[in-house]
């Protein structure tokens, strides 16, 4: 899987969300009021994923902001047409490749994140907090 991706400030992806449609992505269309994020979520950074061949539509999303070497992942969806592909865990290794970080914190508590996270070798120092063994 040839996965590509883009990193974005908000302003560009409500535009480029506006263009595609927020049906593919219900989790992230709740976090909007009328197609624009809160506040606090337009100071994070959007990295989406696409990849080749394909037709067009945007595969994944994570919103997420970096403190120091400390990855916080605020939101991240796959498109619900393309989910059980394991595009997921490419656009989270990608993630963790671009932006160098050894320490994952993740918003919201899920189980399957905490298994994709111990799956690629990160060890759970809380319930929310993952860091790379040494």
């Amino acid at each position: 899987m040839n996965l590509s991706y883009r990193i974005l400030d908000s302003h560009i992806f409500e535009s480029y969300m506006a263009l595609e449609g927020w049906e593919s992505f219900p989790l992230l269309k709740s976090y909007t009021t009328d197609g624009e994020f809160s506040f606090l979520l337009k100071e994070c950074k959007f990295m989406i994923f696409d990849y080749k061949p394909s037709d067009g539509l945007l595969k994944a999303v994570c919103i997420y902001r970096m403190i120091e070497d400390c990855l916080s992942i605020e939101l991240f969806e796959v498109n619900k047409d393309y989910r059980q592909l394991g595009i997921g865990t490419y656009a989270m290794e990608r993630l963790m490749i671009e932006t160098g970080a050894k320490t994952v914190y993740l918003d919201a508590k899920n189980a399957n994140a905490e298994i994709f996270w111990k799956n690629i070798g990160m060890k759970k120092i809380d319930n929310q907090t993952f860091c790379l063994e040494n």
